[in-house]
């Protein structure tokens, strides 16, 4: 059992309304089993998928194919507005294609062996969703789309003119996005997270940092930030603080 008590919102997209009723009864019975609460949206087409984006699934069974919309076109449509949802795609013959790994599926569910083999990965699926909720998102601007980033991916975030913008681990081309926070507001939101100030000017996710030397950091990607001065000390007990959190000293055995 967990100790869940945000409800999961689930879509199930297929245009098969018997595979829609095989995921649903399959869904119902493990989230019943693990004790975590779930609520099912049901969707024929992609088109009825994403004018219902708003709801903010926590999970997409998303079919490969059907007319309309297959499930590649959905599943970019879907990823550029939900980022932190878990994707598992269900498939009766089609084969994943390289394109789709760039929506970051969680899973490859195969119809014919749903009955068979399934409940273990429904159970995989709805814990890595309940997982998903303990992290922190962050709301940003990119393109002029709004959009969701785990805090967990973003290496820092830097002051700028009007709000700040974000550095994360995504691919260079999606670097920076803008966020009109103030870097005070999103420090207060993430400090529980393990991000220090540096600098006045930035904030840096201690979990990417690779190297502290004198007045400077460098984090895994290879950037290299200044500590100021007045930022030092500060910075060096919260990093201090990190390392003993993540490297706890074995107690000898009794």
């Amino acid at each position: 059992m967990t100790d869940v008590e945000i409800e999961l919102k689930i879509a199930v997209c297929d245009d098969s309304q018997a595979d829609r009723n095989i995921l649903g009864q399959l869904l119902r019975k493990t989230a019943c089993d693990s004790g975590i609460p779930i609520h099912i949206m049901e969707y024929a087409s992609g088109e009825e998928l994403m004018e219902d984006i708003l709801a903010e699934h926590d999970i997409l069974f998303l079919d490969i194919q059907m007319d309309g919309m297959d499930g590649q076109e959905t599943a970019f449509a879907f990823r550029s507005q939900n980022r932190k949802a878990v994707l598992a795609f269900v498939t009766g013959v089609a084969m994943p294609t390289p394109e789709m790994f760039k929506v970051y599926p969680y899973r490859y569910l195969l119809k014919q062996e749903l009955l068979t083999k399934g409940k273990e990965d429904m159970s995989a699926i709805l814990k890595e969703a309940v997982n998903r909720q303990k992290h922190v998102y962050v709301t940003a601007v990119y393109k002029g789309k709004m959009m969701q980033i785990d805090s967990d991916s973003i290496l820092y975030i830097s002051l700028k003119k009007r709000g700040c913008q974000i550095w994360s681990s995504r691919e260079k081309e999606e670097n920076p996005v803008n966020c009109n926070s103030r870097l005070a507001d999103m420090y207060a939101a993430l400090e529980t997270q393990d991000f220090a100030y540096a600098h006045n000017s930035y904030i840096v996710n201690l979990k990417h940092v690779a190297k502290v030397e004198g007045n400077l950091l460098v984090l895994m990607d290879g950037t290299a930030l200044s500590i100021s001065r007045s930022r030092k000390e500060e910075f060096y007990q919260k990093f201090a603080r990190y390392l003993g959190k993540k490297y706890p000293k074995k107690q000898p055995c009794v």
